[in-house]
């Protein structure tokens, strides 16, 4: 016959027994968040040598996944969506599956020129720029190229809008039509407008100029013709800046370093951010800058046009 205490000591080693599953349960969902956020790994997309290639964020691993133009991560980082060069005038957008090497072409648009696409926040949806009607028009699609709708019904009708970009909360975008930046809802209504000529009073824009709304919704970094003079005498043109431009105000303030040339800004953080930049004209790199001013370095050589996953 078992003692009281042998009793006691059995009763207790068969509850902690069946316990013991619950507990380690419950340990799976306390510690699984926290492992997911550790194991996510960003990623950079660039353009080289009229490839499309991805890099891990500090520019290691560079290795090329397709050939084409204007290549943009997703921010899930599952996909790229790029440019896929044709004969003559024509473009289409293309989107190729990371995980799989799938690719699918956008080939079946009301045009055969499009370009330039950008994800929306939630990796579902993509803007570009497709020529029809004597305009460049603003085009949007879900991420296999399904249910394609222009932005507004006559959008831009007289204007050719360019720089899509997608505000972080994905209900609105941003675009510019070489007279004024415009906020717009999804059906081409007009949110809000500024002049460029008030908005950034000293430089321009040109019609491949790039935005990128910041995640709290007050600024865009963009980038435009400068008007100081360039120190590169093969440089066509005025030398690119980086601007970074208030929603509430209507101001821009130039934070790229004077006589830098740097162009194609991509967040990186709330605080720094990745252009593209040259000291010669005909060599390229990717470099990392903060908005404190701190001297910027390379990340990447011999590429340009870089997006950022996981944002």
């Amino acid at each position: 016959m078992r003692s009281g205490c042998e009793i006691f000591r059995f009763s207790f080693n068969l509850g902690f027994l069946f316990r013991l599953p619950l507990l380690v349960y419950a340990a799976v969902i306390v510690l699984t968040p926290v492992a997911r956020a550790a194991d996510v790994v960003r990623h950079i997309c660039f353009s080289r040598d009229n490839g499309v290639w991805i890099a891990n964020l500090d520019g290691t691993g560079a290795h090329k996944i397709t050939t084409g133009d204007d290549p943009a991560i997703s921010p899930d980082g599952a996909r790229v969506a790029y440019t896929q060069p044709g004969k003559g005038t024509v473009r289409h957008i293309a989107v190729l599956k990371l995980a799989s090497s799938g690719k699918i072409v956008f080939s079946k648009l009301p045009s055969d020129n499009a370009y330039g696409p950008a994800w929306s926040p939630d990796s579902r949806r993509l803007l570009f720029r497709i020529f029809t009607g004597d305009h460049w028009r603003l085009g949007m699609t879900g991420h296999d190229g399904s249910d394609f709708q222009f932005v507004g019904d006559q959008s831009p009708g007289e204007q050719d809008f360019q720089s899509p970009a997608w505000a972080f909360d994905g209900r609105s975008i941003y675009a510019q039509d070489l007279t004024k930046i415009y906020q717009l809802d999804l059906t081409g209504k007009v949110l809000a407008e500024w002049r460029i000529a008030q908005a950034l009073d000293t430089a321009d824009l040109n019609s491949s100029d790039r935005f990128e709304p910041s995640a709290d919704g007050k600024y865009l970094l963009l980038d435009a013709d400068s008007d100081e003079e360039g120190s590169i005498k093969t440089w066509e043109g005025p030398p690119p800046a980086i601007f970074l431009f208030d929603i509430s105000t209507g101001k821009s303030k130039q934070i790229s370093p004077p006589k830098i040339y740097a162009w194609e800004p991509c967040w990186l953080s709330a605080e720094e951010y990745l252009f593209t930049s040259t000291t010669d004209g005909r060599h390229f790199g990717v470099y990392k800058a903060a908005l404190s001013g701190e001297k910027s370095r390379l990340v990447v050589n011999n590429a340009r046009s870089v997006t950022v996953s996981a944002r």
